[in-house]
């Protein structure tokens, strides 16, 4: 998807560097609650098992937001290896750093500002180039996973993990109501719903080789917490972006707090992993 064929959407994860300030710390609270939610800490983090962690010297991760992922991959890779998180919310990176450094895992970390559609790497720089809930958001995703593929070397990694959020749905009673309200959140939080569902196309296109896939569904069912701090979150976000009206915002937020409460709530999302490589010689890069 282009600048020039995108709908009008308000993306506020793509939008970032404009967002103001309430925004911006509504963003980076979501980003670090999903980091501390177990059940969505497992299934994210799951991809990790199966690239080639303990040989990497030089990983990139793209879209890494306030580096919760960037601090996971530390806490599993070798001390002596790489990682480079880049974001194009300077503000974000800026968090990232502090993070980082107050969990001691600074070490042969660095933070940049950039554009994942225009990497300022050279080819084949990284053994392995993580994708973690970014392509939903991107202007073009073609162009990233190309990107990826430049900058990954011949025979590296390229993982991708996102959200189906065409599927992302709540109860509520009033059906009617539920689907608008979806409507209006994938709107604000996601400029491209369905491309986890497109992936198995894409990703030849751009030059990679898929070489493993899976799927989950991760819902609140009755107990309500992941779910439930998303809907507290974005409801908000929702009446600030002047998408919903605050009395219609606010009466849906009510009404998940309440099913929360009452052990009747229902939230959830199917998310998708692919991992990729760059065809080309498997070796090593040279210690």
């Amino acid at each position: 998807m282009t600048n020039a064929t995108r709908r009008d959407d308000r993306d506020i994860f793509r939008l970032s560097p404009t967002m103001d300030t309430s925004v911006l710390e509504t963003i980076a609270d979501r980003l670090e609650f999903r980091g501390t939610d177990e059940g969505y800490a497992r299934l994210s983090q799951a991809y990790f098992g199966s690239v080639p962690l303990d040989a990497a010297q030089r990983l990139l991760a793209l879209g890494c937001g306030t580096g919760i992922e960037v601090r996971a991959l530390r806490r599993r890779t070798r001390p002596d290896a790489t990682i480079v998180g880049v974001d194009h919310s300077p503000a974000l990176i800026d968090i990232a750093r502090r993070l980082t450094t107050d969990e001691g895992l600074d070490n042969n970390v660095t933070y940049e500002t950039g554009d994942a559609h225009r990497l300022p790497y050279q080819d084949g720089e990284f053994d392995i180039v993580t994708l973690h809930t970014l392509v939903s958001h991107v202007d073009d995703p073609v162009q990233v996973l190309r990107e990826a593929r430049r900058v990954v070397r011949p025979g590296g990694t390229v993982a991708i993990f996102d959200g189906d959020y065409a599927s992302l749905t709540f109860a509520h009673p009033d059906h009617a109501l539920a689907e608008l309200i979806e409507a209006r959140l994938r709107q604000v939080l996601v400029a491209n719903p369905r491309i986890m569902r497109d992936m198995p196309r894409l990703l030849p296109a751009a030059g990679l080789e898929p070489i493993q896939a899976g799927g989950v569904l991760y819902a609140d069912i009755c107990a309500g917490s992941f779910w439930a701090n998303a809907a507290e979150a974005y409801g908000v976000v929702l009446t600030r972006l002047g998408v919903l009206s605050p009395a219609v915002a606010d009466d849906w937020r009510a009404f998940q707090r309440r099913a929360v409460e009452d052990g009747t709530f229902f939230g959830g999302s199917n998310y998708y992993t692919y991992i990729a490589r760059r065809p080309g010689d498997v070796a090593q890069r040279a210690e």
